[in-house]
């Protein structure tokens, strides 16, 4: 590695101080899918796109006029999506009451957009529920003033090997949604070759629904004062929605600086989303999702019961 900066450094340094015009042919912006449907008694919303090019960074065009419609395979029925506005399609249920989809069913969306034809196929998959939620208090440490509380949840897989989860926390009703703070889980670990079937989530999941924030002097900010409230949702995803997600989080949770000269290059994410014709672009990401979670509220009582 030394001999390698040695001959790398120098070609920086050059490269630095000569100018360099690039025409850069701008590819053709793809279609751009967020389709992420929750087996919820509530609107669910598909958003349709098209993608900024590398340096554009306004926001992105919502696309008008699209036909848009989820079938239930086994059901054989058809949920359609209505457009509220440009980009945004939703499905309202006929009843308060009534949840998108059947758990254990598969689900193929279709998008038909000015005579292009895009589909995908996604299966709704069981969830567990989380059990309870506590807070353990953790000693001080070099990069803390204090003692500090921990928050996590408690939630055991389900029988069979292959369940995949994301996991989501609110804190105080904000989404904690940084990169870093994605969590996901197959069975009860990080990947499948844990060997974590039904087994109750391991340690490092379960406590990644704590916000851990950092001042200016690098000092941990308390994640938890008395009053604060915590929400965590579990929710059912596949294994090729697990693999976007990761992958997701290597393009975006990056250390920045010197180091990107050996990460990895950025690229398009995965897709699940196919269109009729070979060669229209697509981006993005189709998935059933079936959801349960808990809240509570950072008390004394909560401490108490953690210290019994």
């Amino acid at each position: 590695m030394k001999k390698l900066l040695k001959y790398l450094i120098p070609v920086i340094a050059v490269a630095c101080n000569t100018d360099i015009a690039v025409d850069l042919q701008e590819a053709e912006a793809p279609l751009v899918v967020d389709a992420f449907i929750y087996h919820k008694a509530e609107p669910q919303v598909i958003d349709l796109t098209i993608a900024n090019t590398y340096f554009d960074s306004s926001e992105p065009i919502g696309i008008s006029g699209a036909n848009v419609i989820i079938h239930d395979v086994e059901a054989d029925m058809d949920y359609i999506f209505s457009e509220e506005s440009a980009g945004k399609y939703v499905w309202n249920p006929t009843n308060p009451s009534d949840s998108f989809g059947i758990v254990g069913n598969t689900y193929v969306l279709s998008i038909d957009n000015n005579g292009s034809t895009y589909s995908s196929t996604s299966r709704l998959n069981r969830v567990v529920p989380v059990d309870s939620i506590t807070w353990r208090l953790e000693e001080e440490e070099p990069f803390t003033e204090g003692d500090y509380y921990v928050g996590e949840f408690w939630a055991t897989d389900a029988l069979g090997a292959g369940d995949a989860y994301w996991i989501k926390a609110w804190k105080n009703g904000v989404l904690l949604n940084q990169p870093g703070e994605i969590n996901l889980a197959i069975d009860g670990a990080f990947s499948d070759g844990d060997n974590a079937d039904n087994v109750t989530f391991i340690t490092p999941i379960r406590q990644a629904v704590t916000p851990f924030e950092f001042d200016d002097e690098d000092v941990l900010i308390d994640p938890f004062e008395l009053g604060d409230s915590l929400y965590v949702e579990i929710q059912s995803i596949t294994p090729e929605v697990h693999f976007f997600l990761q992958s997701a989080i290597e393009q975006t949770d990056r250390e920045g600086g010197f180091g990107e000269l050996f990460a990895t290059p950025l690229a398009n994410l995965p897709t699940n989303i196919f269109p009729e014709d070979p060669s229209e672009q697509v981006v993005g990401i189709f998935c059933m999702s079936a959801a349960k979670g808990l809240g509570r509220k950072f008390t004394e009582d909560a401490i108490l019961d953690e210290e019994e």
